[in-house]
């Protein structure tokens, strides 16, 4: 943010493939309530209805949540680009994050110095089901041309590291390999047994995981799993997605549906994650997902 002028609050910019609930948006909140009042933030989110995520932003904070934005999704036409590049003037810095955003890094490394833009810093954190398997070789080219001109490219994980540097052949200086962190402390506290709508009885088992409720996380395969365990078993799954009515059939088509349990977000993991007997995880991609550190934390097999 070498651009802020002195003694006035940095303003940032986060463009966001979504901002529902997820180890992404979530890590932008803990920054940005890291940050308080020493930076200010505007979000626009690709999904301009998934905004779940600014619920957890502490009050306090300078945050505007999905001004009026150019869409960031749609052909990467020059004309399309240049609105998006004039609309990130006057930022101190711009937030990138995932492949729904990527138009707007294009935009940036091809409008940077028409209209004097702010440096960039993109952020990938993992793929979405069309590049579980082989990178797709359009959006490979994409991004080594996108990225020419980022100031930088964090990655959380060892395997995204790789693929930045051989890849999308970005220079080693611009990609900074970042782990996730969380507040281990907040994990290690016992949880009320009332913290979630839902009551856990006595001789209950909770398996349990916090997903965004994304095809990519394959959750409707926890739920298959899961049907093998005995009747005091349950299933609980906290988060908010498309996915959720594919997570439910599936409990349906399993007459298992008394036993699973999607009851949305959770504002604090911290406050219920303790109440599983068994975190799991069932994605078909991953890189450096919080909600695993955050079972680790809490002590959870």
């Amino acid at each position: 943010m070498n651009r802020a002028r002195r003694g006035v609050v940095p303003h940032i910019l986060h463009l966001h493939s979504t901002f529902a609930p997820g180890g992404k948006e979530l890590r932008t909140v803990q920054l940005i309530n890291a940050f308080a009042a020493k930076a200010r933030h505007t979000i626009v989110s690709a999904e301009p209805a998934q905004l779940g995520a600014a619920a957890r932003i502490a009050k306090g904070c300078d945050v505007r949540i999905q001004p009026e934005f150019p869409n960031l999704k749609g052909w990467p036409l020059p004309g399309r680009l240049q609105k998006i590049a004039r609309a990130m003037k006057g930022y101190d810095l711009v937030c990138t994050y995932n492949w729904g955003a990527m138009d707007a890094v294009m935009a940036h490394t091809l409008f940077k110095d028409v209209h004097g833009l702010p440096p960039l810093i993109h952020h990938e954190d993992g793929f979405d089901e069309s590049e579980l398997k082989k990178l797709k070789t359009s959006r490979t080219w994409f991004r080594r041309i996108a990225l020419g001109r980022a100031s930088g490219l964090v990655v959380p994980s060892e395997r995204l590291e790789e693929i930045a540097l051989v890849d999308w052949q970005q220079p080693l200086g611009r990609v900074k390999r970042i782990p996730n962190g969380i507040d281990t402390k907040g994990f290690a506290m016992r949880p009320k047994k009332d913290a979630l709508r839902l009551i856990k009885h006595p001789g209950e088992h909770w398996v349990g995981t916090l997903a965004g409720l994304r095809t990519v996380k394959n959750l409707p395969r926890l739920v298959r799993v899961f049907n093998d365990l005995p009747e005091n078993w349950q299933l609980v799954i906290l988060g908010e997605g498309k996915a959720r009515d594919a997570i439910l059939a599936e409990a349906d088509r399993l007459k298992i549906n008394h036993r699973v349990h999607v009851p949305g977000p959770v504002s604090d993991p911290a406050r219920v994650i303790g109440l599983f007997d068994i975190f799991a995880l069932s994605s078909d991609s991953e890189q450096f997902p919080l909600s695993l550190v955050e079972a680790m934390a809490a002590g959870l097999p």
